[in-house]
C-alpha cells in the first residue's frame, strides 16, 4: 500500500517532471548563452567552455555574449549550474524562445479608426514624414514589394542586390531591404503577414488613392525578420544579431530612429534575458528608441513581467492594446510600472498579404507600431530630439483617460497631434563632480535633476565601484552607487549618469 506521504512525493516529482518539459519548451535544448567578466582573454574563456564540454557556436556581436552548444544529454539548468561555478563568469542564461504578440482577428473589415483615435489627421497638417527618417521593423519581415509599401521601403544604397558580394563592407552581402536572421540570408521578405501588417500601420504609403495610410504617409522601413511563416522559434541569440545589426547600420550613418518590435517571450512566461537587455541598451546608446508590444496576456506586466517589453530601460516604451472606446481590449497586459500607455491595437486595418493584400488584425503587436510610428513622425518634425526626448514627449502629451488610470504608467493613450506639436526636449542637471570617498567604501548617490519621463541609465566605469539599485531612471532620481573598500593609498574611477562621467576618487584623508 503506498502511503500519503510516498503518494505526495509522486505526485511532487510528476508535477516538477512536466513543469521542467513545459519550461524546456521555452528555450533552445542545448545551448546556452554566456558573458565573461571584462579583461577575461580568449584562452581562458575558451578553457572554461572546454571544460564544461561545449563548442562556441557564435559570438554575439562585440557584446561580450556567445552562444555555447551543449554535449548530447546535459540539460541547460545543469549546464548553467556547472558554468556559474567559475569565477571567470559574469553571467549565463538559457537562449530563449520568443513569439509574436499579434490575436488574430475575424472581424469585418473596418476603416482606419486608430489613426483618428490618436489625432493624426490634425498631426498631419503640420507634418506627413520624412524619407529622410527610418524605421527598423522587427517581426517576420516585410512584404517589400506591396503595393502600398514599395515606395516606402527602406533600400540599402551602399549595396548592389544578388551580385553576391558585400559591397557596402558591413559584413552582409546583399542586404539590400534589411536582413533575415531566421535563414540567415539577405532576403527579408515575409511568409507570415504579421511584419507586413505592422509595416503598415507604420508608415502604409499616404495619399496615393491605393489602401491604407500609414502613421507617416513618407518615411523609410528597414525589413528586419526574426520569424518564419508560423510566426514562432525566435530565439535570444536571433535577436542579439538582428538588434546588433540595426546598432551597426545607425553607427554607419543610416538615420535609424526607432525599431517597432511587436513580439515577446515564450508564451510571455520567460524569465528575465540578460544577454537580449544588454542588446537593448547597446541599441539605445547608439541612438535608438525601442517600441514594444506589451503584451497579449490579461496580466499585469509588473507582476508577471513580459520580456523584453518589461525591462527597465530607458531605450524602451511599452505599450498596451486599447478599444476604438478607448478601454483596455481584455487580452492586453497592463502595469503601472513596466507598461507606459495605450494604443489603439484592436481591429486594426493594415497591409497584408495575398490574395486581399489588406486585413484586420488585433492584439499589442497593433498597438506598439502606431506609437512607433509617432516616434518617427515627432523625429521628422523635430530631428534634433534626442531618443530620451521622444520618449518623454510622447509619454507627457498623452490624452489622459479615467479607463487608463491606475492602469498604465501615465494614465493615457497615445495622441499624436499633440505630441508633434509640444515636444520635450530632455535635459539633465548632474553634478560636475569630482567626488571623494575615504578608503573604508561604502554607499554614495548622485542626485539627478531633468523634466518628466525624461529616461537615463546609470553606470560604473570602474571594477571597484557598482551601481546598488537599478540602472535606469525616469525624471528626477537619484542613483546609488557602492565603493569597495580600497586597499591602496589612492585610486581613481569614473560612473556614468545620464549621459555626463564623473570621476570618482578614493583615498587616505
Amino acid at each position: 500500500m503506498v502511503t500519503l506521504k510516498a503518494f505526495l512525493i509522486i505526485l511532487l516529482a510528476f508535477l516538477a517532471t512536466i513543469h521542467g518539459q513545459q519550461e524546456e519548451t521555452k528555450l533552445v535544448k542545448n545551448e546556452v548563452l554566456i558573458k565573461f567578466h571584462d579583461g577575461i582573454g580568449e584562452d581562458s574563456s575558451r578553457g572554461v567552455i572546454r571544460k564544461n564540454r561545449g563548442v562556441v557556436l557564435e559570438k554575439l556581436g562585440d557584446t561580450g555574449w556567445q552562444r555555447i552548444r551543449l554535449p548530447h544529454g546535459t540539460t541547460v539548468a545543469s549546464a548553467i549550474g556547472r558554468f556559474r561555478l567559475s569565477p571567470l563568469v559574469k553571467s549565463v542564461q538559457p537562449n530563449f524562445y520568443y513569439k509574436l504578440q499579434a490575436i488574430p482577428n475575424d472581424a469585418d473589415f473596418g476603416s482606419l479608426w486608430g489613426l483618428a483615435k490618436i489625432s493624426a489627421p490634425q498631426a498631419w497638417d503640420v507634418n506627413t514624414g520624412s524619407p529622410t527618417v527610418v524605421i527598423a521593423n522587427i517581426d517576420t519581415g516585410i512584404k517589400y514589394d506591396h503595393e502600398d509599401l514599395a515606395a516606402n521601403m527602406w533600400t540599402n544604397t551602399g549595396e548592389i542586390p544578388n551580385n553576391g558580394i558585400d559591397d557596402d563592407g558591413n559584413g552582409f552581402i546583399d542586404d539590400r531591404y534589411g536582413y533575415d536572421f531566421f535563414f540567415d540570408d539577405p532576403d527579408p521578405m515575409d511568409e507570415h503577414g504579421h511584419g507586413t501588417h505592422t509595416a503598415g500601420t507604420l508608415g502604409a504609403v499616404g495619399n496615393n488613392s491605393v489602401g491604407v495610410t500609414g502613421v507617416n504617409w513618407n518615411v523609410r522601413v528597414m525589413a528586419i525578420k526574426i520569424f518564419d511563416h508560423t510566426g514562432s522559434g525566435t530565439t535570444s541569440s536571433m535577436l542579439i544579431n538582428a538588434y546588433n545589426y540595426v546598432r551597426m547600420m545607425k553607427e554607419r550613418g543610416i538615420n535609424i530612429k526607432v525599431t517597432n518590435n511587436s513580439y515577446g517571450g515564450c508564451d510571455e512566461a520567460c524569465g528575465y534575458d540578460q544577454a537580449t537587455k544588454d542588446a537593448i541598451d547597446a541599441l539605445g546608446n547608439a541612438g535608438v528608441l525601442q517600441v514594444f508590444a506589451a503584451g497579449n496576456g490579461n496580466a499585469n506586466s509588473d507582476v508577471n513581467p513580459m520580456y523584453p517589453a518589461a525591462y527597465d530601460s530607458p531605450w524602451i516604451i511599452s505599450v498596451a492594446n486599447s478599444t476604438s472606446t478607448d478601454g483596455r481590449n481584455s487580452s492586453s497586459n497592463y502595469g503601472l510600472v513596466n507598461v507606459d500607455l495605450a494604443a489603439p491595437g484592436t481591429a486594426i486595418l493594415s497591409t497584408w498579404m495575398p490574395p486581399g493584400n489588406y486585413g484586420t488584425q488585433s492584439g499589442t503587436s497593433m498597438a506598439a507600431p502606431h506609437v512607433a510610428g509617432a516616434a518617427a513622425l515627432i523625429a521628422a518634425q523635430h530631428p534634433t530630439l534626442s531618443p530620451a526626448s521622444i520618449k518623454a514627449t510622447i509619454l507627457n502629451t498623452v490624452d489622459p483617460l479615467a479607463q487608463w488610470n491606475g492602469i498604465v504608467k501615465t494614465g493615457g493613450r497615445l495622441n499624436l497631434a499633440q505630441a508633434i506639436s509640444t515636444p520635450t526636449v530632455c535635459e539633465y542637471v548632474v553634478p560636475t563632480g569630482p567626488i571623494t570617498l575615504p578608503t573604508k567604501g561604502g554607499h554614495f548617490s548622485v542626485n539627478i535633476g531633468s523634466a518628466a519621463n525624461c529616461d537615463f541609465p546609470a553606470k560604473s566605469n570602474a571594477n571597484w565601484i557598482r551601481l546598488a539599485g537599478p540602472d535606469s531612471f525616469s525624471g528626477s532620481g537619484t542613483a546609488i552607487f557602492r565603493a569597495t573598500v580600497n586597499p591602496t593609498v589612492s585610486r581613481s574611477g569614473t560612473i556614468t549618469v545620464a549621459g555626463q562621467p564623473i570621476s570618482v576618487t578614493q583615498s587616505r584623508n
